[in-house]
Formats: structure tokens, C-alpha cells, sequence
């Protein structure tokens, strides 16, 4: 995913989320590129990726809730800031995406699969309100980004109009969005209910309108960063102690005492996904504050951090498939540990080299407009 960060304001602390959660979601795609049918590999790549995606979103809702607030509570929030704000971040996210895209559009005619749902990608609608994704399977994480960050600027923008105190309009729309995204699922419960998992991960998990809350999350952390920071500082390592036991009572406690898709539907579809967002959005203070590291951990983890977004982009539907091929094609035969080490190498060679030479220089030229 992606970052509003130059490198002398980097914090490590958030540098170190980014890269837990793109080895987590890299992790969660191992499975398909050995062909394991373990059932608790399974079970732990599906949520190791849950977790890696849902990280992203609420760091990426802190950071791009932060530069929106500042915005927001100084004034400068008018028609002409919207706009400069939505091409800023454009500028970040599209170029790499597009590229992406096209490789995998050229991947589709390769490997015949389904494409008539294409143009639906480039507008980021193949899962706007139904699951339209045929290929490129990571990107239904990016569409519920690029809209919250279309949806969340035009209700402050508006929303402004009407109340006057920017410091508590900012929350309250906040949370407004959050309430109503629980209660759009709710409704999707209502009229939409699914017993499996495959179906609950294309049509509850992924879909943009029935998510954006998981983002938003991270705007509440922005704003008590902004408002109460000290009081913030003082309590971070309760919130995470509290987030650490919110997240083995859902993930853990709760499967252990038979909650499931089939038993609860309705905590899945509904209170699943606000009770993830709150873990991990109690969780992030305590990193807001890890200011700075040193040595070779915090060397790799920062690496790790400026590719994430490449990383995200390329590791499972261009790598893991492409690898696949041509070693099936060749009749190469390696064991488990140098299939995998083969890919983590490709994938992380391939991603610098994203990063260094088209997206890094773009957002040079991003930052000279």
C-alpha cells in the first residue's frame, strides 16, 4: 500500500507496521506458489493476509487522515486544496498501479483468463459494490483505498458547510462514516447472506462500500494524535496491551468456542470487520512514537517499508504466477525451501527496481509541481 512520507520525517515505528504487513501478506501467498494443501497453512495464510491488509489500512488512514486534518482544522480546506490533495495522491498511487495493471492485462491474454470485466479496473470499480475481479485478485484492497480517499475528502469538504467547529466536525464525520459503513453491512446481511468463506471473502470481505470504515479507523488515531497527543503518548501501551487481547479473542478465543461463518454469520458479516479495524487502530500508537532505530534491523525494515507499496503490487499475481510457470514449463524440480527462496529474491529484486526507477523518480516529480 502506499505513504505520504519523505524520508527526513520518516518514523520508524510506522516504517516498521509497513513492513510487518507486507511480509505478512507476501507470507499469506506461499501457500499457492508450493501448491501446500496443509490446512493449517491455509488456515494461517489466510490470517496473516487479513491481518497484513487491515494493518495497511488503518496506517494508511493515519497518515492520509493527518494531512487532511492539518488541512482541514487550519482552513485550507477549499475547492482548489481538494483538488491539489486528490492529485497528490493520485500522482503516488496511479502510476505504479496502471503499470501493474497493464503487465497483468498482458498476463490475462497469456494465460487466458476471463476479461470481460478489464475496464472496470483502470476506474477501480471491478469490486465497488459486487466482486468483478476476474485477475490482478490483490488489487480489491487498492479500490477500497483510492474511493475512501475520493468519499472521505467530499464529506469534510461538504460536510464543512454545515458545522462550524472543523477540530469536532472532523470526528464526527469520522465516526458518522464508520457507523454507516457497519450499518451497510448489516443491510448486506440482511438481504445478502452467505455460509461460506470463499463467498464471504469476495462479496463481504472485498467490496469497497461495505469496507471503507477499515480506513477510516485510521483518521480516529490521526485526530487524537492531532488533539490529544500527550494523553495519547501516556496511554499508547495500554491501547496496544488491549489490542493485543482484542486480537486473540477474535482470532484465537473465538474460533476455539466454535464461531464461525456457519454458527454466526452475522458477526462475520457485520462485527467482524469493526472489531479488526479497532484492534489494529489501538495497536498503531505505540508505533507512532517509535520515532527512531538503528543497525541492520532498522536498515532492512526501512528497505522493506519504502518497496511495500511495489512489493504489494507485483508479489502474488505477477511473481508467484510467472515463477510458477516458467519452472512448470522448464520441468524444474526444487524443494519447497528453494522455490520459496527463489521467489522472495525475484520478488524483492523486482520490486527495488519498481520502486527505485519509476516510482521513486515520480514522486521526485510529484514533490518539484
Amino acid at each position: 500500500m502506499s505513504v505520504e512520507n519523505q524520508n527526513s520525517n520518516r518514523i520508524f515505528g510506522l516504517d516498521f507496521v509497513r513492513a510487518t504487513a507486507i511480509l505478512f501478506v507476501v507470507f499469506s501467498h506461499i501457500y499457492y506458489l508450493i501448491d501446500d494443501k496443509n490446512p493449517i497453512l491455509i488456515a494461517l495464510s489466510g490470517l496473516f493476509g487479513y491481518a497484513g491488509v487491515e494493518l495497511f489500512f488503518v496506517l494508511s488512514g493515519f497518515l492520509i487522515g493527518s494531512i487532511l486534518l492539518k488541512k482541514y482544522v487550519e482552513n485550507q480546506f477549499s475547492k482548489k486544496e481538494l483538488i491539489v490533495f486528490l492529485k497528490r495522491r493520485w500522482f503516488r498511487t496511479l502510476p505504479s498501479y496502471y503499470l501493474v495493471l497493464i503487465i497483468n492485462i498482458v498476463l490475462v491474454f497469456i494465460f487466458q483468463y476471463p476479461n470481460e470485466s478489464i475496464w472496470k479496473y483502470f476506474l477501480f470499480i471491478q469490486n465497488l459494490y459486487q466482486n468483478n475481479i476476474t485477475f490482478f485478485t490483490e488489487s480489491w484492497s487498492l479500490s477500497i483505498e483510492e474511493w475512501t480517499y475520493i468519499v472521505m475528502p467530499l464529506v469534510l469538504f461538504f460536510g464543512g458547510k454545515l458545522i462550524d467547529n472543523k477540530k469536532y466536525a472532523f470526528l464526527f464525520f469520522s465516526i458518522a462514516i464508520i457507523l454507516f459503513s457497519h450499518l451497510l453491512r448489516f443491510y448486506n446481511y440482511q438481504n445478502n447472506q452467505v455460509y461460506d468463506m470463499e463467498t464471504w471473502n469476495s462479496n463481504v470481505k472485498s467490496i469497497v462500500f461495505l469496507r471503507i470504515d477499515s480506513i477510516v479507523f485510521g483518521f480516529l488515531i490521526a485526530w487524537f494524535y492531532y488533539f490529544k497527543k500527550e494523553q495519547l503518548k501516556k496511554y499508547c501501551v495500554y491501547l496496544f496491551i488491549i489490542s493485543i487481547h482484542l486480537f486473540f479473542l477474535q482470532f484465537l478465543f473465538m474460533n476455539l468456542l466454535g464461531v464461525e461463518i456457519i454458527t454466526s454469520p452475522i458477526y462475520f458479516h457485520v462485527f467482524y470487520f469493526t472489531l479488526s479495524s479497532l484492534t489494529f487502530a489501538l495497536a498503531l500508537p505505540i508505533f507512532i512514537f517509535w520515532k527512531k532505530s538503528g543497525g541492520i534491523f532498522a536498515s532492512i525494515t526501512t528497505f522493506l517499508s519504502k518497496i511495500s507499496y511495489s512489493m504489494y503490487l507485483l508479489h502474488y499475481s505477477i511473481m508467484s504466477v510467472v515463477v510458477k510457470f516458467i519452472i512448470s514449463e522448464l520441468g524444474l524440480n526444487f524443494s519447497k525451501l528453494i522455490l520459496i527462496s527463489i521467489y522472495l529474491t525475484l520478488t524483492l529484486s523486482f520490486s527495488y527496481i519498481l520502486y527505485r526507477f519509476y516510482e521513486k523518480p515520480l514522486m521526485d516529480l510529484r514533490d518539484k509541481i
